[in-house]
């Protein structure tokens, strides 16, 4: 179908192209858990299969670009392993070049035949993308400055990461003719369909409290949030509870997260748990009810919550759904994912599930109930920003370049 309209703004889509000879840059999100240096999941590496394999079957010269992990952290590494894994998801060879825009990764580009794919490294190795910036800084920086005149075509398919201003999402859509790939359409036709309903409900849980932190204002503002997982934890300390071993957890989080943190409250009522299931040191699982300093560190909401989350949801007409509840990797702290879930789905609300592992948690679910799913996303951050109805400078940035270049007659 021929680019979608979105919020009053057209984006284009695959469709509008002609891709055969071109040289193509894709952005695709692949960040995957990992472990070890080991790729755990490769759903996202699936979802985006389709766009790299119509751009390989058009006769384009394909490159693709993504991050995995944040500078730092467990999960930074090189992109080997998801070009691997993409080879028989595609049905053709993957090369991987341990450069991202330096002068080995530009031989390589320069060096495609028609229908030949090549991922780049990490571009989160370049500290320049780990900023965020306006637009017109974008363009100066030295990535798209040096692989924009290299490429005739960018395709945005980044949708879990389109809430982000930076680089290799933003960037080259100004300087490149620019179109969603599938991932991309397919988030934006699907997310289109829960805007405006109301009332509506939120279910924020998993462990990226500081992306959360940044949202909450105006998802208050939107409905009611109800919280779980680590974002439980920094918001009932904002309340002024005692999390007991749990303390040391809110401490690592910084003061910027709780200070934000703090001043979402001020901005609207953001509900917490009132019990946690949680794990003393000697292993013991037992419910306690947060107003006593907890024994043990929270692993999951406790009944009263899930009864206190259930009357919101059953009141919603659309409720959407990130993250998970507790420590959903050890079968004993899922039952409060489970539960809201399975409350959701069984509500008549339309339900959006957004991020992974809310989406793995659906599994758990009771299989009858899995089918009133209205819409999985593969994005947790990003689908809040949207539902919130926060800026995408991602697909901000597909609109401009689609009014740019079909007003001046440049499109493929």
């Amino acid at each position: 179908m021929l680019h979608v309209r979105f919020r009053g703004i057209v984006v284009g889509t695959m469709d509008d192209v002609n891709f055969w000879g071109k040289r193509v840059l894709v952005r695709v999100d692949v960040n995957s858990p990992m472990k070890g240096g080991k790729l755990l999941d490769a759903s996202r590496v699936e979802a985006h299969a389709r766009t790299i394999r119509e751009l390989h079957e058009a006769g384009a010269k394909v490159v693709i670009m993504a991050h995995q992990g944040r500078p730092g952290g467990d999960d930074f590494d090189h992109l080997e392993q998801h070009a691997k894994a993409l080879e028989p998801l595609v049905g053709a060879p993957v090369d991987f070049v341990r450069d991202v825009s330096g002068p080995e990764a530009l031989r390589r580009i320069d060096s495609l035949e028609d229908g030949e794919l090549l991922m780049l490294d990490n571009v989160r190795l370049l500290a320049e993308e780990n900023v965020q910036a306006e637009p017109e800084a974008l363009v100066r920086t030295l990535l798209v400055r040096e692989l924009a005149p290299h490429f005739d075509i960018y395709v945005g398919d980044a949708f879990a990461a389109a809430h982000r201003s930076q680089p290799s999402i933003v960037g080259f859509p100004y300087v490149l003719p620019s179109v969603a790939g599938r991932v991309m359409e397919a988030e934006l036709r699907g997310l289109s369909k829960v805007l405006d309903v109301s009332p509506r409900s939120f279910f924020v849980g998993g462990s990226k409290v500081d992306d959360v932190v940044k949202v909450m204002p105006s998802l208050t503002a939107k409905g009611t949030v109800m919280t779980g997982g680590l974002v439980a934890l920094a918001f009932s300390k904002a309340y002024g509870m005692n999390l007991g071993p749990a303390e040391n957890i809110v401490k690592s989080m910084g003061a910027e997260v709780m200070e934000g943190a703090r001043k979402a409250i001020e901005k609207g009522k953001v509900m917490v748990p009132v019990d946690y299931v949680v794990e003393r040191p000697d292993g013991e699982v037992d419910v306690e009810e947060v107003g006593q300093e907890l024994s043990g560190v929270p692993k999951d909401i406790g009944p009263s919550t899930i009864a206190m989350y259930r009357d919101v949801i059953d009141a919603s007409d659309a409720v959407i759904f990130k993250g998970t509840a507790g420590v959903v990797e050890d079968p004993r702290f899922r039952r409060g994912t489970v539960s809201l879930l399975e409350a959701a789905l069984g509500s008549g609300a339309f339900v959006l599930v957004g991020g992974g592992h809310a989406n793995a948690a659906l599994s758990w679910v009771e299989e009858g109930l899995r089918k009133a799913v209205g819409y999985t996303s593969t994005a947790g951050g990003a689908m809040l920003y949207l539902a919130a109805g926060l800026k995408m400078p991602g697909v901000e940035a597909l609109a401009y370049s689609y009014s740019r270049f079909i007003a001046r007659g440049g499109w493929p």
